[in-house]
């Protein structure tokens, strides 16, 4: 199947001008892409599935590889995408990184399948495989940008690199990608919060020691002591 280049290469990722047709394409290339695979899914069947002919899909991107991106676009939790965009006003680095944490556990029934496939495909396509790169790459950013704010605010200890706490992140998002698209069992919230909770305390800078500890023998007293 040759590829045409009607579009620009971007332009299927302004999420404001996406319309009825694309929204429609986009659903049916999740459920082909996840049911049959990138490589035997057909440009075709995608276009029966979503009502439309052929020349739909043709209009709107180069070609196979640039509708499964846009489908693995579209299927990116919203929730995540917002924290990483936003500017976090009135919560510290740390706690957006929490909330990053906790959302991993979001439901997502087709988008964690669809960049598993992505992966995939990207081994025997260079082009998509660099696409998925700077996909990935844009997010370590994100990441970087919220790791570099919590050592400024002196939430995250300095010593640390930076690209090795970013890529624990991606390790720990990558893992639950997997863990779902394997149908293992997952943790329920309020572990899964403790856990992440734990992985940014391992993470922070060192308080310093008050000068007047609070040990237990403030609030249990020895039986007969004097309170």
């Amino acid at each position: 199947m040759a590829d045409t280049a009607p579009v620009p290469p971007h332009a299927p990722h302004h999420w404001d001008q996406r319309d009825d047709v694309t929204e429609r394409l986009l659903h049916a290339a999740a459920e082909v892409f996840a049911q049959q695979g990138y490589e035997r899914a057909g440009v075709a069947e995608i276009a029966r599935r979503a009502g439309v002919t052929t020349g739909a899909i043709y209009t709107r991107y180069r070609g196979k590889a640039e509708l499964l991106l846009d489908a693995v676009d579209h299927h990116v939790p919203d929730q995540i995408e917002r924290l990483l965009r936003a500017d976090h006003a009135g919560e510290s680095p740390t706690e957006v990184l929490a909330s990053l944490g906790a959302h991993l556990l979001d439901d997502l029934p087709t988008g964690h399948g669809l960049f598993l496939e992505a992966i995939v495909a990207g081994r025997r396509d260079p082009e998509l495989a660099a696409a998925i790169r700077r996909r990935v790459e844009d997010e370590d950013a994100r990441l970087a940008k919220l790791v570099d704010e919590a050592v400024a605010d002196g939430l995250i200890d300095a010593d640390l690199d930076r690209l090795a706490t970013v890529r624990l992140a991606h390790a720990i998002g990558f893992g639950m990608t997997l863990t779902r698209a394997m149908g293992l069992d997952l943790p329920d919230t309020a572990s899964w919060t403790t856990i992440i909770g734990r992985v940014l305390d391992a993470v922070a800078a060192s308080a310093p020691t008050p000068s007047h500890p609070i040990t237990e023998s403030s609030t249990d007293h020895e039986p007969g002591a004097t309170p």
